[in-house]
């Protein structure tokens, strides 16, 4: 994208001076948790090994947010064991404020968030430290992180790229660090925060997605820094539980709509700030900034539905995606086979979602085997019989026989026949639903 704004019209302002520069701990490592003892078992080791890499004096706050199991217990026997841990527990499950709870028990000089299922690369983030206590007025630096399987051992590249080894931008600078994000498909997720900045953070936005947010709030403060320099390790795969549940991935999944939320609260924070209203083709400017971007992440999406075989939802995205640009789509991986894996997938849902179903029969389909293999792997139960339409005695209940019919004309016969007008499916009426 090219995108040309007048910097004119933005005021600049001074970085503001560094209010905490006195503390006995140089970095807080904020672990917020809930649930994971056996995550927390694996961690702490991790993170005294990481430590061997400081010159530095660390802790590491837990804000547990009342875990059911034995989180209190593990914690207490590392801190014994000499870990500087400072826990603390919630009293009921605060799940948008625990890592509000540990950023603002934490003493550092500089907070680090860590997942209690990630990891650290040790000397690159005592690296990053140094660049930070050598640059004191930027508030915040951002990095792009490492995706990592743990049981392999093995790194599988970066989350995104940045243009250039290091960027600094100011207050003023917005429209340029904007153009950044969208151009280069940067996450602001992964930062190193200067304490006193942290403290300007009050509350966790709900509809516009958290990561632009604060960091719209960084740079109203002072100078922020990106560097191409990654000490976080967000694990794919580990060997603590294999199949477990990823916030990353859940909302690469599930909250892809906040990202543009995101990107507008900081074009309307920066708006606000420096008194402008835009005209229409400052307006048109900023729209595309948040179109472009948004189309990357609905295609990141689009990739993980497909790559779960979940085609429902995959073609909702397909729809939103190409509505008025279908070429936007046609180089997606399995875009040729969707429609028939899409039809049993409905079929299997259709017939799961309805009362008492005890069997599908189906007509029209001679490699019936095959058919049912098909359905089992798209998510039909293990309760519904899979059986030719053919094969049916007559003696089975209508209300618990769902019928599919490849041909539309068979319809007026299985009615004819008593089989419950609800209860019949045929291939038409999934496909005039779902047209590719």
């Amino acid at each position: 994208m090219n995108i040309i704004v007048d910097p004119a019209k933005l005021s600049t302002a001074k970085p503001r001076a560094n209010a905490d520069a006195s503390t006995d701990v140089v970095l807080s490592i904020c672990v917020p948790t809930y649930n994971r003892a056996n995550f927390l078992r694996h961690l702490f080791p991790h993170i005294r090994e990481v430590a061997k890499a400081f010159d530095f004096s660390y802790e590491i706050v837990v804000s547990d947010n009342c875990s059911p199991d034995e989180t209190p217990e593990i914690v207490a026997g590392f801190i014994a064991e000499g870990l500087p841990i400072r826990y603390f527990r919630q009293e009921e499950n605060k799940r948008l404020s625990n890592l509000f709870s540990a950023f603002r028990h934490a003493r550092g000089e500089f907070l680090v968030y860590l997942a209690d299922d990630d990891l650290i690369i040790p000397e690159a983030l005592a690296d990053n430290i140094r660049f930070m206590r050598d640059n004191p007025e930027i508030r915040a630096l951002y990095t792009p992180w490492e995706i990592y399987d743990a049981q392999a051992g093995k790194a599988h590249g970066q989350f995104f790229r940045l243009p250039k080894p290091v960027q600094l931008f100011a207050p003023g600078q917005e429209i340029e660090l904007l153009k950044m994000l969208v151009d280069h498909h940067v996450m602001p997720e992964i930062a190193i925060y200067r304490a006193e900045a942290v403290r300007q953070l009050v509350s966790a936005p709900q509809f516009c997605y958290w990561a632009f947010a604060y960091l719209a709030t960084m740079i109203s403060q002072g100078p922020i820094a990106f560097r191409d320099v990654p000490y976080y390790r967000s694990v794919t795969l580990t060997p603590v539980m294999p199949n477990r549940h990823q916030e990353g991935t859940h909302d690469n999944l599930h909250n892809w709509d906040a990202f543009r939320g995101g990107i507008e609260f900081m074009i309307f924070s920066l708006l606000k700030r420096h008194g402008l209203t835009p005209d229409r083709e400052l307006g048109s400017i900023f729209r595309g900034m948040v179109d472009h971007f948004l189309h990357l992440r609905m295609h990141v999406s689009l990739r993980l539905w497909l790559g779960r075989r979940d085609y429902l939802r995959a073609y909702e995205l397909i729809a939103r995606l190409s509505y008025l640009n279908p070429a936007s789509v046609q180089n997606i991986a399995g875009l040729d086979t969707l429609l028939p894996r899409l039809k049993a997938q409905i079929l299997a849902q259709l017939a799961n979602g309805i009362a008492e179903v005890e069997r599908l029969a189906v007509f029209g389909i001679e490699d019936i085997a095959t058919f049912e293999t098909d359905l089992r792997d798209l998510g039909l139960k293990p309760h519904i019989a899979v059986v030719s339409g053919e094969a049916l005695t007559g003696g089975e209940a209508p209300e618990t026989t769902f019928a599919f019919v490849r041909d539309e004309a068979m319809r007026r016969d299985l009615l004819e026949a008593g089989f419950e007008t609800g209860l019949v499916v045929s291939a038409h009426d999934i496909e005039v639903n779902f047209p590719l």
